[in-house]
């Protein structure tokens, strides 16, 4: 949830930003950078070419959110056992 709520603050605080295009653009693209570099090496980036920015940014993103989601509920299930263990 941390990540989601970093990432919608990045995006916000990005797209209020006025006179730094390339700062906003660097900004909107911190959330997406694992997933994009996943989209390079699957060729995925002559079909994203022909979708919208922002429907190319979701579908990024969310897949991103849940890697992420899931990797804390296996660490978090991880300590939660030795815990009880103990």
């Amino acid at each position: 949830m941390v990540y989601v709520l970093a990432s919608v603050a990045i995006w916000v605080y990005a797209s209020n930003r006025v006179g730094d295009p390339k700062g906003t653009f660097v900004l909107k693209q911190l959330p997406v950078a694992f997933a994009a570099a996943a989209a390079e090496k699957l060729g995925l980036f002559p079909l994203m070419e022909q979708l919208p920015g922002l429907v190319v940014w979701a579908m990024l993103f969310l897949p991103t959110v849940a890697v992420i989601y899931c990797i804390g509920w296996a660490v978090g299930w991880f300590f939660d056992d030795l815990k009880n263990r103990g």
